[in-house]
């Protein structure tokens, strides 16, 4: 039950992220709210290999590249994980645009050679009417380890674009 009530909550945030992004605007046009857009800076989370600070840049209406990096460490010895990936918006929309993104993730770590992941994913970013340089987006996929394992892939992130 309580797990029910779990996926509940959450398609109820989803639809409402969706529902909040929609709002009406007070002229008849559309404004494209990821049209022109470049640098973006934020968070990005994904599992199962982490991230945290991501920077993404639009080169072109179509294609990005994005880093995300993620480490920690202590007394000179880092840990953690970076990932390069490349994107491609598949519907850009006026409040939500479809891509997919290909990359991969290598592990940082002093203790030698870890699993790099290779992962292939689609996304959707949401926009804000209300914060036109703020974007959300949620990611769904498949990762390849060089261990030979197959693993679903799932992230999130906001970024700010300037």
């Amino acid at each position: 039950m309580r797990r029910r009530i779990l996926v509940l909550l959450a398609v109820l945030l989803m639809f409402a992220t969706v529902v909040v992004a929609q709002e009406e605007i007070s002229s008849n046009e559309e404004v494209n709210l990821s049209a022109e857009r470049t640098l973006g800076i934020g968070m990005q989370l994904d599992f199962p290999f982490g991230g945290l600070l991501s920077g993404r840049y639009w080169f072109s209406p179509e294609f990005a590249a994005e880093a995300i990096v993620f480490l920690w460490g202590y007394a000179g010895d880092v840990e953690g994980t970076m990932t390069a990936r490349a994107l491609y918006r598949i519907a850009d929309r006026p409040v939500v645009d479809f891509y997919g993104a290909v990359g991969a993730s290598v592990p940082v770590s002093s203790y030698g050679w870890e699993t790099t992941y290779f992962s292939a994913v689609g996304g959707i970013e949401f926009g804000f009417r209300s914060a036109s340089s703020l974007a959300w987006n949620i990611e769904f996929g498949v990762a390849y380890s060089t261990d030979g394992e197959l693993a679903m892939v799932f992230g999130t992130g906001i970024h700010f674009y300037f």
